[in-house]
């Protein structure tokens, strides 16, 4: 294994390089701009379907509790358990 290492850094370090490197970092940022530009699509399309999948539980989750609680008894309701009426009718 050492003999392969060996190897491949003689033939790295004995690499011809290219003359002109003054364009090599505007082609990196450009390399890197067209990959940040191509999943942002995919990305927005799922950030929104998520979105609206969290809000369409919490409609759901939010008109269930609403409808199964009950309202306060009141002693000035018309057919209160807690009415003086119906106090003082239960008790003859």
């Amino acid at each position: 294994m050492n003999n392969d290492l060996e190897a491949r850094l003689v033939a790295w370090r004995d690499r011809t390089v290219p003359g002109d490197l003054s364009q090599l970092e505007p082609r990196v940022w450009a390399r890197i701009d067209a990959q940040r530009s191509t999943p942002a699509a995919g990305i927005l399309g799922f950030r929104a379907a998520l979105v609206a999948a969290i809000m369409a539980t919490g409609i759901v989750a939010g008109s269930a509790a609403s409808g199964a609680a009950e309202p306060d008894p009141s002693p000035f309701a018309l057919h209160s358990a807690y009415a003086p009426s119906t106090l003082l009718e239960g008790a003859k």
